[in-house]
């Protein structure tokens, strides 16, 4: 999980990070073996026709997201160069502690899958229109993703790091909107799989992504000074508004 507002560049004294093994390739696999997993979870391996719980829009899920992990792994290529960037890019200097619960909620996400596979706890939820909704909700999610992930990667491609905040593009109003794209996410996932699970699994995330949100900020305050305690007066943490 990212959300850099931006990045401190290095002093030309410094010598350039160093290049790090290939992580990229691992991390790519991790992703593919997480999507099969979720995919494995809606197989009903000893049912009569077992894939038909990967229905049209639980498979355009898995898809939409397949295609939001591919994106962030080619724009955060250049961030696997070297360990202290791909700390910065994946937001681990401010809280490395707090990515362990990242993890374990993201394998805690699987089963919402199996619910939908296997349990079915509450039927009632399993409407056509809701989990349509959770389809858009998802897509806009992901798109959020995509534009936020490709601002964060022009930073990691410029010569110089600047020493301000990024004000444009989705960072005009809100400071985190890799966050707020993962907050919606979770509300998409629970309506998709048309889960109780998700649900409850979405207070959790939210207080571990505000946690994480709140420490990135201290992190970014230290950097940019002045200059983020003038950006952050005029923008959202997560939703402009409320929060």
């Amino acid at each position: 999980m990212k959300s850099l507002t931006a990045l401190p560049s290095f002093d030309a004294e410094e010598s350039p990070p160093a290049r790090e093994p290939n992580r990229l390739g691992l991390t790519a696999i991790l992703s593919v073996v997480y999507l099969s997993l979720a995919l494995a979870c809606l197989i009903q391996w000893n049912a009569p026709h077992p894939w038909a719980r990967v229905d049209l829009i639980s498979a355009w899920y898995l898809g939409t997201r397949l295609v939001g992990s591919i994106h962030s792994l080619i724009s955060s290529r250049r961030a696997f160069q070297s360990r202290s960037l791909r700390r910065e890019w994946w937001g681990q200097t401010s809280n490395p502690a707090i990515v362990k619960w990242v993890i374990l909620l993201m394998l805690c996400d699987l089963l919402v899958f199996w619910d939908y596979g296997h349990w079915h706890l509450i039927p009632s939820l399993e409407r056509p229109a809701l989990r349509c909704l959770g389809l858009v909700l998802y897509s806009v999610a992901v798109a959020w993703q995509i534009w936020t992930d490709s601002y964060l990667a022009r930073h990691f491609s410029a010569d110089d790091f600047p020493r301000v905040p990024t004000m444009i593009g989705p960072f005009r109003s809100v400071r985190h909107p890799r966050y707020a794209a993962a907050v919606l996410g979770k509300i998409a996932l629970a309506l998709v799989f048309a889960s109780p699970v998700g649900w409850l699994l979405l207070l959790p995330w939210t207080i571990v992504l505000v946690h994480k949100v709140r420490s990135e900020e201290v992190h970014l305050r230290k950097i940019f000074g002045a200059h983020y305690d003038a950006y952050a007066k005029k923008t959202a943490r997560l939703l402009p508004g409320v929060y």
